[in-house]
């Protein structure tokens, strides 16, 4: 049986204990919220600040015509292709905005001294120049590689190359994904296993096509270069003489040539023959 003056004493040094908890949770409070209070105030003259100079960059853009400028030279346009779908000052603005809010979310957190908040701005800060590195590798390696899918479809198409597109679009898959080894690098993103993957694409189609071209597609592939000559020298409506029948070029083709018999009929011919052998014919005004 527990005596019952050892029963007082326990339960006065319980509440004891439990007041200088309260007391001291109290003092902690006390302290801390002039602390908290500063860091509100400090986060609504930086939200106010951050607005004020997003609003600016949006002026300056409309302004100075920035907006129109890459509207006109198409550079909008690309942006839009990789997905963003805000006018460049809009996306500027907003950028400035964040960032800005970032460093104020950072000096309020160390007003109010909680630091967890602060090492984790501080990391994100610290990661942001590598980070728009990134993104701006990967948004003008969009734009170039676009260009340049642009410039192979409109070469092969005037070739008649009816896989124009098709290809036009793997060599913009393989420019991108070098492109995005470059910019995963930048976030420190192992890319070995992605660069080795493109090497062993490369190779493969390499390989097939060496061999496509060495053992199936020769004659093809002379008759689709015949082809290409044949399109600067000879047009449509032109007159030749073929065994010994004059008739009249209705299209070229990437492998053939259509020639249109005087009689309405037609004969179809490889493109090397317009090249390799003598043609006589006379040429439509």
């Amino acid at each position: 049986m527990i005596p019952l003056a050892a029963a007082d004493f326990s339960l006065s040094g319980f509440f004891q204990e439990v007041r200088t908890a309260l007391t001291e949770m109290a003092n902690d409070f006390a302290q801390f919220l002039p602390k908290l209070l500063l860091a509100v105030i400090l986060l609504l003259i930086g939200y106010a600040i951050a607005k004020v100079l997003s609003k600016l960059v949006r002026i300056v853009f409309d302004k100075l015509g920035v907006n129109n400028l890459l509207e006109r030279s198409g550079f909008t346009a690309q942006l839009l292709r990789a997905g963003i779908k805000a006018s460049p000052g809009s996306f500027t603005a907003s950028l400035v905005f964040w960032l800005t809010m970032l460093f104020v979310i950072k000096i309020a957190a160390q007003s109010a001294s909680i630091q967890d908040i602060s090492d984790i701005i501080i990391a994100i800060i610290s990661f942001m120049p590598n980070a728009l590195t990134a993104g701006l590798i990967l948004l003008f390696g969009f734009i170039v590689a676009d260009v340049i899918k642009n410039a192979v479809f409109n070469a092969l198409d005037q070739m008649g190359l009816e896989y124009a597109r098709t290809l036009s679009k793997v060599v913009f898959g393989f420019i991108f994904i070098l492109i995005l080894t470059v910019a995963l690098s930048k976030i420190n993103i192992q890319t070995e296993l992605l660069n080795a993957t493109v090497k062993i694409l490369l190779g493969a189609l390499a390989l097939a096509l060496a061999l496509a071209l060495g053992l199936g597609l020769k004659r093809m592939a002379g008759s689709i270069v015949s082809g290409v000559y044949s399109r600067d020298i000879y047009k449509v409506g032109t007159q030749i003489e073929f065994d010994g029948e004059d008739m009249t070029i209705a299209g070229i083709g990437p492998v053939t040539t259509k020639l249109k018999r005087p009689d309405g009929g037609f004969v179809i011919i490889p493109n090397e023959k317009l090249i390799s052998e003598p043609v006589r014919g006379r040429t439509v005004e």
